[in-house]
């Protein structure tokens, strides 16, 4: 078969070790399969298994903390590969990435660094002995004894990855750990030997590399992660500066160059972990201007929101890179490669920048919005029962969650119908077609309405179910997946005719129907936030939103919600902590944090006041049928991951 993607899957040999493709997996912690041992769980070996099994070159085990001695916290993993009777786990790990014919990789980073000082006293040692912004945590600055001890466990690390069968060690660099913290010259405020000039802050990471170097010679290939600009302008580290530290360092330290973006104290974060307002790939500039020197001569990486086939493929055959990372992209499908290697790229399941996946201080699972398998691989097997006799399968709504339901239903073999009341699939989903930050959204859509008609299911639009239509079409299952109504608040004046829901706005504005200029959403969480950006970039309005709460989008990961704020901080004007008490004709009043009263003109008032399930509805459905369940927002409005996850559980069972 003739090969769609040629650089994709053209191998590459790196100091004696042949990758079978070009496609990585960047490091993106699972702290959530874990608990508190010191090693790999099983939920993790299966985890990481599945992307080696999907066609991964290199999978890298996110990540040994070089500072050992932190306080715990609740959410982070406790790995220790420093201890010998951890490492029959660590093997555990690499036999299962060995297997499917993937190299293993392990991450070394540190954000702190925490020791016993010649007193027996545990400090906690900086680059320049700030008090931590985060914790309030105080620091004495690092002393060369400190930072001797610190590359000296980087070359522990290095050992124990050697007997745990890894073929790369991956050491992070970039993105304000302290690594990176030493390279900056922004940052780096020391006035000894580790500062100042730049061979003076490249002391520190080249001890590293050194250390880890004269302990296991060429035994690891090293990867160097480095910001290629921390994007902070010429007073931080530039380009030209990862230029110059790759050129002292390659060859004899470093094998492969990962180049990154932005940095913690440049407030860069959306950046180097890219939005929904930010464009995949928006790092690879970095890279390229990297791999033009002609004086760089090992391989170089590129990542950043990377998902797409046609684009990796682009990025490696115009030179711009050698190798092409992802974390979210093979997070949400660990089969991505391989299924590019078949010619199935339209099947692969595309990432919608939510950030679940790595919202762990605030969840108490890992997992993917738009894949309910992940965070589960070590447990489904056992779970999902064969599939017996052939059923006829109904699925009433087209949202996001019927259509999973559908689907999943369908390559069980099963005979599946859906019905729609509207004209078109995709619920709620619908008005990512009309705004430009939520493409990945609407790509999602989109995957799910291609994978519908390559499966075969029987689609009816503009139908509605009704009990003598059910009884004709005669289902052994029915999975109502209804979705849910606009809440309308309690409000004077919230019948008047110039207030509508957020579903009904982005429909009169496809229409062309007159909004008006002056509009009030009343509501900030993400829908709010997302309708109101919609109008006031989009659509030029004058925006303002009123929300109860002293935050907008609180629902929302920190990451993309301050991605989002800056939008909404340039283009929309809003009120938190305050409290709408009517709606007028021409306005809206509320009362604000302090008591005060407000009026804001208005020609439309957007309600985004939350969802109400039409649970009642989809219940009426449950008699119609030998066997029924109820998915998604039906149940409980909440967001895509609840809307795909229920509809595969209930879909699977069958």
């Amino acid at each position: 078969m003739e090969q769609q993607y040629p650089h994709i899957f053209s191998p590459i040999t790196i100091g004696g070790v042949t990758f079978k493709n070009r496609v990585w997996s960047a490091p993106a912690g699972t702290h959530l399969l874990f608990g508190k041992e010191e090693y790999p769980s099983e939920a993790a070996i299966a985890y990481y298994r599945n992307k080696a099994a999907g066609g991964t070159a290199c999978v890298t085990y996110s990540s040994q903390n070089m500072d050992v001695l932190r306080p715990d916290d609740w959410f982070h993993a406790q790995d220790n590969i420093f201890k010998p009777e951890t490492h029959r786990f660590y093997r555990r790990l690499t036999d299962a990435i060995h297997f499917y014919g993937a190299k293993a990789s392990i991450e070394c980073l540190n954000f702190s660094f925490h020791d016993y000082d010649e007193k027996g006293i545990l400090q906690n040692y900086s680059v320049n002995g700030d008090t931590n912004p985060e914790t309030g945590e105080e620091s004495v600055p690092f002393t060369r004894a400190s930072l001797e001890k610190l590359a000296s466990l980087y070359a522990d690390a290095a050992e124990a990855a050697v007997a745990c069968c890894f073929d790369v060690i991956l050491i992070h660099g970039g993105h304000g750990l302290i690594l990176s913290q030493f390279l900056s010259p922004l940052f780096n405020q020391r006035t000894d030997e580790f500062g100042g000039s730049f061979e003076n802050r490249c002391r520190f990471p080249l001890m590293v590399l050194e250390a880890i170097r004269s302990r296991v010679g060429k035994k690891l290939l090293i990867e160097y992660r480095i910001s290629g600009s921390e994007l902070a302008g010429d007073d931080g580290f530039t380009v030209e500066d990862c230029i110059a530290f790759l050129k002292t360092t390659q060859k004899k330290y470093i094998d492969i160059a990962h180049i990154s973006a932005g940095s913690t104290f440049s407030e860069t974060e959306h950046i180097m972990h890219p939005t929904n307002f930010i464009e995949s790939g928006c790092n690879v500039y970095l890279a390229e201007a990297v791999k033009k020197c002609p004086d760089i001569q090992i391989p170089v990486l590129t990542l950043g929101g990377l998902q797409e086939p046609e684009q990796i493929e682009e990025i490696l055959a115009s030179g711009k890179a050698d190798l092409v990372a992802m974390a979210r992209g093979t997070i949400c499908d660990a089969h991505l490669v391989e299924k590019a290697r078949h010619g199935r790229g339209d099947e692969i399941i595309p990432c919608i920048k939510c950030f679940y996946c790595l919202d762990y201080a605030r969840n108490t699972a890992f997992g993917c919005s738009a894949n309910p398998e992940v965070g589960r691989e070590y447990c489904l097997k056992d779970m999902i029962p064969p599939v017996g006799e052939i059923k006829n399968v109904l699925v009433i709504g087209g949202g996001p969650s019927g259509m999973q339901a559908a689907i999943t239903a369908r390559q069980r073999g099963h005979s599946v119908t859906l019905l729609e009341k509207a004209g078109q699939l995709g619920g709620k989903l619908v008005f990512s077609r009309q705004v430009s930050f939520k493409h990945d959204l609407c790509r999602f859509m989109d995957y799910q309405i291609h994978m519908m008609e390559q499966l075969g299911v029987d689609v009816l639009l503009n139908t509605e179910a009704t009990p003598s239509l059910i009884s004709t079409l005669n289902p052994d299952v029915i999975i109502a997946a209804l979705g849910a109504d606009a809440a309308i608040p309690p409000i004077p004046g919230v019948h008047n005719s110039n207030v509508i829901t957020a579903e009904e706005c982005y429909h009169k504005a496809e229409q062309g129907e007159a909004l008006g200029e002056t509009i009030v959403v009343l509501g900030g969480g993400l829908v709010g936030c997302e309708t109101a950006l919609y109008l006031a970039m989009a659509l030029g309005k004058q925006v303002t939103v009123v929300e109860m709460l002293d935050t907008l989008a609180s629902e929302e990961f920190w990451l993309p919600q301050w991605a989002m704020m800056e939008k909404m901080d340039e283009f929309v004007t809003y009120h938190t902590s305050s409290c709408c008490t009517k709606i007028t004709e021409t306005g809206l009043t509320f009362v604000d944090g302090e008591g005060m009263e407000h009026t804001v003109a208005a020609d439309t008032v957007v309600l985004a006041a939350g969802m109400r399930p039409r649970t009642a509805q989809a219940e009426a459905f449950r008699p119609l049928a030998f066997d029924f369940a109820a998915t998604g927002d039906c149940v409980k409005a909440q967001n895509v991951r609840t809307a795909t996850r229920s509809a595969f559980d209930a879909a699977v069972r069958i």
